[in-house]
């Protein structure tokens, strides 16, 4: 079968439910931008040797997803996204508690599970804007492949 191009918008972005049974993920609604970067911190390894050349080698690796989007609310209950509600607590936390496990799946149902921590993004907006809503997830340790 052909390889095609994919739609970022088919994406899901799903975070473990703490009051749910271990393994239940909620999706994380009103997203509308992510990108899922990855880091590397090199060991220098230059010697005389390499004349003037530099030389390294990966000595760690790190992954982080940023997410833009906008706030959602029932006007009604005044519930919030469920996915977002769950993000907004977890920002709350330190220690071990500040370790959130999510799942990111592209539209082939390849999905990477993580665990991270979580950061808020600003929020907020103009006269005639939505309410801005996002978040910085610094991802601890390797990513899985989930199967």
């Amino acid at each position: 079968m052909a390889k095609v191009e994919v739609l970022a918008r088919n994406w899901d972005l799903e975070i473990e439910d703490p009051e749910a049974t271990e393994g239940t993920f909620v999706e994380v609604g009103g997203i509308n931008s992510f990108t899922f970067s990855s880091d590397v911190n090199n060991a220098e390894t230059t010697t005389f040797d390499d004349l003037g050349w530099e030389s390294h080698l990966a000595a760690s690796r790190s992954r982080s997803l940023s997410m833009e989007g906008y706030y959602l609310v029932d006007k009604d209950t005044g519930d919030l996204d469920a996915g977002q509600e769950i993000l907004n607590d977890a920002a709350t936390e330190t220690g071990q508690d500040s370790l959130v496990t999510f799942q990111l799946t592209d539209p082939g149902g390849n999905t990477k599970q993580f665990e991270a921590t979580v950061n808020l993004a600003d929020q907020g907006g103009g006269n005639d804007d939505p309410t801005s809503w996002g978040a910085e997830l610094d991802v601890s340790g390797e990513p899985t492949d989930v199967e």
